[in-house]
């Protein structure tokens, strides 16, 4: 198929001899030998160069990945254990309890008091025991525990300090770990608020403080215990701040806690370094990740051997190629050189005859080297046909290599992904352009995702000879990135849950939303992007809410003026808590927009007409139509139908569109479903 004869690139004009010195010709060869050695060695340097520091961003982004991943493992911990916390801190009987223990002059406690400390303990340790938590204690003001679970610790002087502290703050403290016994555990330091907290009083407003103690050894040992991803050079270390300066923390070695500090620096630790770690031969790749409210941080790392072992092939065959490239240069200037020389016919066919072996030789080298590329290569013909196959390619295919010649895609994959690199083979031909792209198939039984790139392949004279495919197996590396993905979206989740049952009257609402929103992008046939976007939306449409005071949020009444005022406030608490997310601007725009009305009488910006995005459109409608056919404390549900009118008497406000897909939906079958459901 391909003409890569020697003569192909040698010239058929042979200049006639001269009669140079001797050492004249060998005097050129060494200089030009030279300044090949000189070329090839400083472009070898530099593709390897390049490819090192490729080698290392991606490390950098894998292990980003990694320790923020464990850093916001460790933080939805922290925040779940907190969460089981507040069944007792905003229990009405608990902060009853603790407000007339704060009103106490003396240390002496008056009957009524006494009488209601049994139960209190009782419950206190129920809590304890039930939840797995190695302490808690009621600490007052004065740094005496009125209440402490069965078996509690005695409290150390810093833990009562601290407890102390607390009076003059109402948020949740979290104290460094400590060794205790066997295990590694700290405190959270929790403020027991009034029942009902007085605006004349909010210098004094908490009425006791909770110190709960909890064990963190087993959920460090578990972060830190290697996983099906991890190689075998990673490192994964967890550090805990204290003074400026950083210490090891081991769960499964004593002392547990470093008495040294790390020559490791706070400031240092988040910068992606080369790094030397105790007890380790060699230096290792790290970064580390803070976890959010504390001084504990996690640091990922994979030993120089590991991340730069891939380097180490690339490298050899770099240099396999530049000694090719040499000798195949070389050996053709020696072989016009010496045809240059020869009078004798014979002499000279010997001479090329000798040249095709050596290059022949260095072809075989640079097979060698193609064998041990992890990427699959084939040469396809302009009919589709295979011409050529490297070992990776058979080996992925499970196809013996010497059966692929004359084999078509559809024979090595299928007929699905034969269509797919079809289309990219026709947008090769017809944009004269090498193409990339990300496919997903079944191979051997199970799912795999390349990264495929494909070329042209032309002769000396431009024609079209054929189509050179490259290939990477980027499947471990895509299934990482949907796991963060997916913790991603399980966050999202649990806020929504937190904020739902923080208000009864939300309980469902973002549900009914979503339900709600995605049958009318279907009545409308909207695209799938936008559809991900409205469910995703109305998860999170009523999350800056969170922010709202818990007093007006369920006020069983008609929220005044200034209260409206800050409960429209939750619209900006909303963006700017998602924009710190990270959340896809596209949902952060639909969120946004849910409240702003066609004839500009919405908030928070008065947009209007097509101003508002379709998404925010639907969701605006969906809340409104989901919150009327709710009740309320202030008033009495209505019906769909109700609801519905209301919407179609306003077509200034509402979008018509919007609202004939919604009524579409109400007339089907799944339609009648969800009314029911309602009225049940």
């Amino acid at each position: 198929m391909t003409n890569l004869e020697l003569n192909t690139y040698m010239s058929d004009d042979v200049p006639e001899e001269k009669t140079p010195s001797a050492k004249r010709p060998l005097q050129i060869g060494l200089v030009i030998a030279a300044c090949l050695i000189a070329g090839c060695y400083f472009a070898s340097n530099t593709i390897i160069g390049k490819r090192q520091a490729n080698l290392l961003e991606e490390l950098n982004a894998r292990q980003q990945i990694a320790a923020a991943g464990k850093a916001d493992i460790m933080k939805t911990w922290l925040e779940e254990t907190l969460a089981r916390a507040n069944q007792i801190v905003e229990h009405p009987l608990f902060q009853l309890f603790a407000s007339e223990l704060n009103t106490l002059k003396s240390d002496d406690l008056p009957k009524p008091l006494a009488e209601q400390l049994p139960y209190m303990q009782n419950a206190m340790t129920s809590f304890v025991q039930r939840n797995d938590i190695v302490a808690a204690y009621l600490m007052g003001e004065n740094g005496r525990a009125y209440l402490a679970s069965s078996n509690a610790p005695t409290l150390s002087d810093e833990q009562r300090e601290k407890a102390v502290s607390q009076y003059r703050s109402t948020s949740v403290s979290i104290t460094n770990l400590r060794v205790m016994g066997s295990q590694l555990v700290f405190d959270f330091v929790i403020p027991v608020l009034p029942v009902q907290k007085s605006e004349k009083n909010s210098t004094n407003a908490v009425s006791g403080v909770l110190v709960m103690t909890v064990s963190a050894t087993k959920q460090l040992q578990e972060m830190l215990e290697p996983t099906r991803l991890s190689s075998k050079g990673e490192i994964s270390r967890f550090f805990q701040a204290k003074e400026g300066a950083l210490y090891l923390v081991d769960p499964e070695k004593e002392p547990f806690i470093s008495d040294q500090a790390s020559a490791l620096s706070g400031d240092q630790a988040h910068e992606f370094q080369l790094r030397t770690f105790d007890n380790l031969p060699e230096k290792a790749y790290s970064v580390a990740s803070l976890v959010d409210g504390t001084n504990w941080l996690f640091l990922q790392g994979e030993r120089t051997g590991t991340a730069l072992a891939p380097l180490q092939t690339f490298a050899y065959a770099v240099y396999g190629l530049a000694v090719s490239a040499f000798v195949v240069v070389m050996s053709i200037l020696s072989g016009i050189w010496l045809s240059l020389r020869s009078s004798n016919a014979k002499a000279m066919a010997d001479q090329y005859r000798d040249f095709a072996h050596q290059i022949n030789a260095q072809r075989r080298l640079l097979g060698s080297i193609n064998n041990t590329i992890e990427e699959l290569i084939g040469l396809t013909d302009p009919n589709g046909s295979y011409v050529y196959a490297n070992p990776a390619l058979a080996n992925f295919v499970n196809f013996p290599l010497q059966a692929i010649t004359t084999k078509t895609d559809r024979d090595l994959f299928g007929d699905q992904t034969a269509r797919q690199l079809a289309d990219l083979d026709k947008k090769v031909v017809e944009t004269r352009q090498s193409v990339n792209s990300i496919l997903e198939l079944e191979i051997n039984g199970e799912t795999r995702i390349l990264r495929v790139e494909k070329s042209r392949l032309l002769d000396d004279n431009m024609k079209f000879m054929g189509i050179v495919t490259v290939a990477g197996d980027i499947t471990d590396y895509i299934q990482h990135q949907r796991k963060k993905e997916e913790l991603g979206r399980k966050t999202i989740s649990i806020l929504v849950h937190m904020m739902e049952d923080n208000d009864p009257y939300l309980a469902g609402h973002s549900h009914r939303m979503s339900e709600l929103s995605l049958a009318i992008a279907g009545q409308m046939g909207l695209p799938s992007e936008l559809k991900e976007t409205l469910q995703t939306g109305a998860n999170l449409s009523q999350i800056g809410k969170i922010s709202i005071p818990t007093e007006i949020r369920t006020k069983e009444s008609r929220l005044t003026d200034d209260e409206m005022t800050i409960m429209r406030g939750h619209v900006d608490k909303a963006e700017k808590l998602l924009s710190d997310m990270e959340i896809d601007p596209n949902i952060i725009t639909a969120v946004t927009h849910m409240y702003e009305r066609m004839d500009g009488s919405g908030y928070p910006k008065q947009l209007t007409g097509n101003d508002v995005e379709i998404t925010g459109r639907i969701l605006g409608i969906t809340d409104i139509l989901v919150a009327r056919i709710s009740p309320r404390s202030y008033r009495q549900a209505i019906s769909v139908e109700e609801a519905m009118e209301v919407f179609r008497t306003n077509p200034e406000k509402y979008d018509q569109e919007v609202v004939a897909a919604l009524d579409a939906f109400l007339l089907t079958p799944e339609g009648d479903i969800f009314k029911d459901r309602i009225s049940d």
